[in-house]
């Protein structure tokens, strides 16, 4: 009994954690990084794609091409790159992650990244809410 008991709450937890993250969730600030957008799908749709809109403080040098994705770039009226949106196709119950190399802000703080994953069967989350949220942005933390 205390075994399916654990396993129920080991479930919950599993799906009560599956949002878009950024990973390393610390880096440094003025640091050259490379940051891992991952996308887990727990739907019973494929995700077919993931919008990603950058901190705007946050320089993007180069994004991933991931095999069987498009990457398609979101630039601003300056021809700034604020964000990309990986066009592909992602079955349920898989993960994947998509690259970008950045150079961080010199200033401390959280950097946001808000994504819309949207699924096959015309469904969409928006990943933008505050920490605690059901659909919250990913984070990460610029610490010295």
């Amino acid at each position: 009994m205390r075994l399916v008991i654990s396993l129920a709450a080991l479930a919950f937890a599993t799906s009560a954690s599956a949002h878009v993250t950024v990973w390393p969730q610390q880096s440094s600030p003025g640091a050259r990084e490379k940051y891992e957008i991952r996308v887990p799908n727990e739907r019973k749709s494929a995700t077919i794609t993931v919008e990603v809109h950058f901190p705007s403080n946050l320089r993007i040098t180069a994004v991933e091409q991931k095999p069987g994705w498009q990457a398609e770039a979101i630039r601003d009226v300056a021809g700034n790159l604020v964000g990309v949106r990986w066009i592909g196709s992602l079955p349920p119950e898989q993960f994947t992650e998509f690259g970008v190399l950045a150079v961080n802000p010199s200033g401390g703080g959280d950097l946001a990244f808000t994504a819309i994953q949207a699924f096959a069967d015309g469904t969409k989350i928006n990943w933008s809410g505050a920490v605690g949220s059901k659909t919250p942005a990913a984070r990460v933390r610029l610490a010295r």
